[in-house]
This record gives structure tokens, sequence and C-alpha cells, in this order.
């Protein structure tokens, strides 16, 4: 069976969904779609469905919403100088269906993070990579005290298992410098992912894959 294209179009939706030169680039280039083949499309908060390509446009066909899959679960990522490893922790994130990756300001990190416009670029080529219906959202940079909901440190001396009852919490990967002494709360819960000391987006990625499963 052939791969089905899957775009995103950011609401409101008229009668039919215009396609960016970029999406009509890759359509046309890459995918080699023509006119009338079926493509499914998202606005990022939900809503799904699947149309026919047209010339400039897709036509909506049958549509539905999706609920999300998980609690809120967020990540807080101490940003890297390597832009390629800034993007793989934003394209792996948004693939695994993370809800929203916050970019955390620490005492020892190491740089600051990308623009929002290229990391949003990025979010978006993963959703329609995955297939998914919900645009993983990207903020900060925020400072530790700022950071919403419950709290729980990735440290590999940390318990080896989610505290119980816990379904909705913000994970904090620190840079690989690690975090100050007196720069965390007291009496936040620390957890483990490996007994082997991980660089900020190996532990950005499998934190991802193992919370949302």
């Amino acid at each position: 069976m052939a791969h089905i294209p899957h775009l995103y179009f950011p609401q409101p939706w008229g009668t039919d969904l215009a396609l960016s030169p970029g999406q009509k680039n890759h359509l046309a280039r890459v995918l080699r779609r023509a006119d009338g083949s079926e493509v499914s499309y998202t606005d990022g908060a939900g809503a799904v469905g699947t149309g026919t390509l047209q010339t400039d446009v897709v036509v909506r066909g049958s549509e539905c919403e999706v609920s999300r899959p998980h609690p809120t679960r967020r990540l807080a990522v101490a940003p890297l100088r390597s832009k390629d490893r800034n993007r793989m922790i934003v394209e792996k994130c948004a693939e695994l269906g993370v809800e929203e990756l916050i970019w955390l300001h620490s005492r020892f990190g190491q740089a600051p993070p990308p623009s929002s416009a290229r990391t949003r670029s990025w979010a978006i080529g993963a959703l329609e990579q995955s297939r998914g219906a919900w645009l993983m959202q990207i903020s900060g940079p925020q400072e530790i005290g700022s950071l919403p909901g419950q709290l729980l440190i990735a440290e590999q001396t940390g318990a080896a298992c989610f505290p119980e009852g816990l379904d909705t919490y913000t994970i904090l990967i620190g840079p690989e410098g690690g975090f100050a002494a007196d720069e965390l709360p007291a009496g936040v819960p620390r957890i483990s992912f490996s007994d082997r000391t991980l660089r900020t987006d190996t532990a950005a990625i499998l934190a991802a894959g193992l919370v949302l499963k």
C-alpha cells in the first residue's frame, strides 16, 4: 500500500485547505503525488481528516476528533550547543507524543535554546512524519522555580520507578555538567532511567519513550 502523506493545517479551516509552497514541493517532487491522491491532515489540536489533492489545495473529506492519549506529561530539558542535537530532542519527543517541551534555564547550561520558529518547524515535521493529531508545544527558557506541576528530576542515582499515583508531572533533564548543588528545590523526587550516565539528548528521548508508552 502506498504511503499516504499526513499534513498539518492550523485552524481555522476553510472549505478547502490551501497547500503551502513547501507542502506542494514535497508532495510533487519528493512523494510524487498527483491530483486525486489521498492525503490525511490535522490541525495539531486533535482534529484529523482524510482528503484529496486538487491542484493547490486539499479537498476536505471525513473528519473526527482524537483525544490526547496521556495525562499531562512535560519534559524540561537544558538546551545544548549543537543545533543537530537540539533538533533530535525536539523531533523525537514530538514523534513520541510529548505534550510540551520546555527549554530549561540552568546555571551550568551550555547555550540558549534554538529560535521558536525553528523548533516549531521541527515539531511540525515530526507531527507529519509520525501521523500525529497533537502538535507538541515548545516554550522557555524557564527557571526551575517557574516550572508547572509536580517536578521529577532525572538522575542516575534516583529511584528506578515513578512515585505511585502520579499522572501529571514535569521531568527535568539537566545540562551535561549537572545541576548546581543549590539549584534544585528540596524534596523533589529523583528518578533513574538507566544505570549509565546519559547525554542530555539521550536522556530526554529515553524519558519520552518510557513515560509515554
